[in-house]
């Protein structure tokens, strides 16, 4: 069978080299041999016992059959050498473990056993460290393959060369140089060549892991999707190494890194967000918010609330995705809730990290707590899955990290008792409770809901928007092919929302034909997060389909407290 997918084609990008085949020829020789030299054994001894049953030896006893002709005497002979030749290739079978494919049966073993925590996201490397290695001039990240982890390593060492990740991966499929197999191999075959000491990093080197070394192209066109961790059979972090080697590029200040980040990181460190604007619109915005639904609801030092909202940077500087907060905000106060939007106008620095600029990120994150500490509040509601991801699992990976800091000790407390969950978990249970009511179903136009990477696979959020689209809006969801864990990237991820890999064809543009065909022309493509709104909207129009947040569309539908 294996030998059958390989020849055939049958799963995309599957190597076919010589040394595949061999090694199945070996394993077929050895299990064939075996079924003879196991049906000799019973036509010389154990046919006498009266063990020659089908039942007990289907294989055996078939052998045996054919075999009840030949002489006992030469049947002997013959039986001792292919004994003694199943024997031989059994041990050399196994003496190649170490130089074959087959070298992952143990790595695998190894790296199933010693797998990162759950979630997947929470398994990224955190430099407790950080303000030594910059004062010290340390490495942050990967530069050299000596600056990987072991357990990087052990990565690398697993890969059975599957293709899944490949095959599963946006960026692969729409034409990028990024191959997450290519990028696990080619630092593999460093690690094997034991060029401990040289960088990664190679412009020259195609992305398919025929070298040793990665492009650095490949590195920058990853969507952090994490189609390629979830489809890993073998639990490897493709996601946790692509990050590493963009902090090596940070930290390194090397040439390889986009003008088009560095302007994402300069906006970052002088505007406070990653779309370069005035502090001032987001302030303004939440005069509007005020006008429109109370004072009280711009949340104010000394009060107590049952949910404090966060709309994050693309919600609170995209006047087209605005709306969005102002439903959020609307449906919390029907359900009865004391809700208000925090009146932060920086970053959670969810961009920074994903882009692999570690210190800057860390400030943000400190600048974020500091202000989130001003308010009294329940629970804290973000419709940005990315800033989910960012508040709920990276700023815990740092609680250390801010109790060794004296100015920063008491931030770390306020990590212990928050709770943070998504809009579509909070609008669902409201709907399920009755605070919410649901519509009846109308003559609608047909809706298909997106599962966002970072609300889906990195958070495990599927039920809950389709059951506000369903339960709460009353509307029937055609779901697309590639949906749930399978869900295909809008191409937001990974900072590329903000720059992008010129190279191929959009990910947004794929995904927006899947929609569109899902629902059959005209309709409504149904988000939970700003980056997908943003990235259907860029492709809505030569489509002919609506984008709307499944908060704007409960909104609209009524809603009703």
């Amino acid at each position: 069978m294996a030998a059958y997918r390989r020849w055939r084609g049958l799963t995309p990008r599957l190597p076919r080299d010589p040394g595949y085949y061999l090694v199945l020829a070996l394993l077929a020789t050895i299990v064939a041999t075996g079924f003879v030299v196991e049906g000799m054994v019973v036509a010389l001894y154990r046919a006498e016992a009266g063990f020659e049953s089908p039942l007990y030896d289907p294989v055996g006893y078939l052998v045996y059959t054919a075999l009840k002709g030949v002489d006992r005497d030469v049947l002997s002979e013959v039986y001792r050498g292919l004994w003694l030749l199943h024997l031989a290739l059994a041990q050399l079978g196994i003496a190649l473990i170490p130089f074959t494919n087959l070298w992952h049966i143990p790595a695998v073993l190894a790296n199933i056993a010693l797998a990162r925590p759950a979630p997947p996201v929470a398994g990224l490397r955190t430099y407790e460290d950080l303000d030594e290695r910059i004062e010290n001039d340390m490495p942050i990240g990967v530069i050299k393959l000596s600056d990987t982890t072991w357990k990087q390593r052990l990565d690398f060492e697993a890969c059975t060369s599957c293709m899944r990740c490949t095959n599963s991966c946006p960026a692969a499929e729409s034409g990028k140089v990024l191959d997450p197999r290519g990028v696990i191999y080619g630092l593999r075959l460093m690690l094997r060549e034991g060029r401990w000491d040289t960088e990664v990093l190679d412009p020259e080197i195609p992305g398919d892991g025929s070298r040793a070394g990665v492009n650095p192209e490949a590195i920058w066109s990853c969507l952090t999707c994490g189609a390629c961790v979830n489809e890993c059979p073998v639990l490897i972090h493709h996601v946790d190494v692509i990050l590493d080697v963009r902090r090596g590029m940070m930290s390194a200040g090397s040439e390889h890194v986009p003008e088009q980040v560095l302007t994402v990181l300069q906006n970052l460190q002088y505007n406070g967000n990653p779309l370069g604007q005035s502090p001032v619109e987001k302030e303004e915005w939440f005069e509007e918010l005020a006008e429109k639904l109370g004072e009280d609801v711009v949340a104010k030092e000394g009060e107590d609330y049952d949910i404090l909202y966060w709309a994050g940077c693309v919600t609170g500087y995209d006047p087209r995705i605005r709306p969005v907060g102002e439903s959020i905000l609307r449906l919390l106060r029907k359900a009865g809730l004391k809700a208000a939007i925090m009146p932060y106008t920086g970053c959670t620095g969810e961009p920074a990290l994903r882009m692999g600029e570690e210190a800057l990120f860390v400030e943000l994150m400190i600048q974020f707590l500091e202000e989130l500490s001003k308010y009294r509040f329940r629970k804290l509601v973000v419709n940005c899955p990315h800033c989910l991801t960012t508040i709920k699992h990276d700023y815990r990976r740092y609680r250390r990290y801010l109790e060794k800091r004296d100015d920063a000790k008491h931030l770390a407390e306020i990590l212990d008792r928050l709770e943070v969950e998504h809009h579509s978990v909070t609008l669902a249970r409201l709907v399920r409770e009755g605070k919410l009511k649901g519509a009846q179903v109308g003559e609608e136009k047909p809706v298909t809901y997106h599962d966002p990477c970072y609300l889906g696979r990195w958070n495990g959020v599927y039920s809950e928007p389709r059951e506000v689209l369903s339960r709460g809006a009353g509307l029937r969801i055609r779901e697309m092919p590639r949906s749930m864990e399978k869900s295909f990237c809008c191409g937001g991820g990974g900072g590329q929302l903000f720059y992008e890999v010129k190279r191929g064809r959009r990910v947004s543009r794929i995904r927006a034909e899947e929609a569109s065909k899902t629902l059959g022309g005209e309709g409504v493509v149904a988000v939970a997060c700003p980056f997908c709104n943003t990235m259907f909207r860029a492709e809505a129009e030569d489509f002919g389909f609506e984008v709307k947040d499944i908060a704007e569309i409960l909104d609209s539908q009524g809603g009703e407290g």
